[in-house]
């Protein structure tokens, strides 16, 4: 976590530093990006960054606690739970958080790379901690739709939010597939917009919702 300096230094600063940090997290792998970048496209001392950050893993845990904490708080913020049935929440859910890592690829990319970090020991199994963060955040509109008996309640919740949960970490790469394009190609194009219609990843996620609904009966 960061130390007392940096959290003491204007916001703009400590906004120019993670805004570096991000992008060469995003555009690299843990073990190939480079503080030396880091400091020179921020603007400080590589000896100032250790008075910020203990160590590169210091700086990489950080940011992906940020990244991973925006979006599902993007995603609470922005959903109603109190209008919606169980399935349509679901699929706003997966809207919003598709919105999200489509107009914010910096963070997007970050815990993708994180996600494909399976052997690194220095990182102590972050890719791990992440998917079981993203499964409790939907076990507990799991949890509450069984209580309102909105979902069965003879099916384990804890497997629901797994699957959910996992799916959903794929979903992404499909519309990345279909529509042709990298979270790479908007980083480096410094877009922050939707790379496809909203009605179509609309209509994509009413199809994925639908399996829950369904199954693949005719």
């Amino acid at each position: 976590m960061p130390t007392k300096t940096f959290n003491n230094l204007t916001e703009r600063k400590r906004n120019k530093i993670i805004e570096a940090s991000l992008k060469e997290f995003s555009l690299n792998k843990y073990n190939s990006a480079s503080i030396n970048n880091i400091v020179k496209n921020a603007g400080v001392s590589k000896g100032s960054m250790y008075q910020y950050f203990d160590n590169k893993k210091d700086l990489y845990l950080y940011l992906l606690e940020v990244a991973s904490d925006k979006k599902l708080n993007y995603i609470s913020e922005n959903v109603n739970t109190s209008k919606l049935k169980m399935f349509e929440l679901i699929k706003e859910i997966h809207l919003i958080g598709a919105k999200f890592d489509l107009t914010n690829p910096k963070y997007s990319m970050l815990i993708i790379n994180a996600l494909n970090e399976t052997t690194n020991e220095e990182l102590n199994n972050i890719n791990k901690k992440l998917k079981e963060k993203s499964d409790k955040f939907f076990d507990q509109y799991i949890v509450e739709g069984q209580n309102k008996n909105l979902i069965r309640d003879d099916l384990n919740h804890k497997l629901i939010s797994f699957l959910i949960s996992r799916l959903s970490i794929v979903l992404i790469d499909y519309v990345a597939e279909k529509y042709d394009f990298t979270y790479l190609d908007l980083i480096k194009k410094g877009e922050n917009k939707l790379p496809l219609p909203e009605k179509e990843l609309e209509d994509i996620l009413e199809q994925f919702i639908s399996v829950f609904l369904e199954g693949f009966k005719v």
